[in-house]
């Protein structure tokens, strides 16, 4: 008799709790578009990518960011930085939260970078139930 209890109270839990599986679905790159994680689905974020940043011969940069600065990438609106650490001159360095991948954002949630030519390397799962 308490065999058939315990049987039914792990049945009833893997009922309650069971969170369906999860089934690729495609590779996305995500710019600095806001880009929503679709309903019935999750995403893995891979890693984080920035574009190469190119001087001038007058010492000014070509693209979208300083150097002294770190581009953050955001999800729903807040920035996290991928960077270690960024150097402000000859020998001196600031040190910024570094984000580990990967990271997953579920439904509804939203993510974009801070510049065109950065992306986001993304895995789309669609939740089997």
């Amino acid at each position: 008799m308490k065999f058939l209890y315990l049987l039914v109270f792990f049945l009833f839990n893997s009922i309650l709790f069971g969170q369906g599986n999860l089934q690729f679905n495609q590779v996305l790159s995500v710019s600095d578009q806001v880009q929503t994680v679709p309903s019935g689905k999750v995403w893995k974020i891979e890693s984080y990518q920035l574009q190469t940043v190119s001087w001038t011969t007058n010492g000014t940069i070509t693209t979208c960011s300083d150097l002294s600065r770190p581009r953050p990438y955001y999800i729903d609106n807040y920035p996290y930085y991928k960077l270690g650490g960024v150097s402000t001159g000859v020998a001196s360095y600031v040190f910024f939260p570094q984000n580990d991948f990967p990271i997953w954002l579920r439904a509804g949630q939203t993510l974009r970078t801070t510049c065109p030519g950065d992306f986001m390397s993304i895995l789309e799962f669609n939740i089997i139930p």
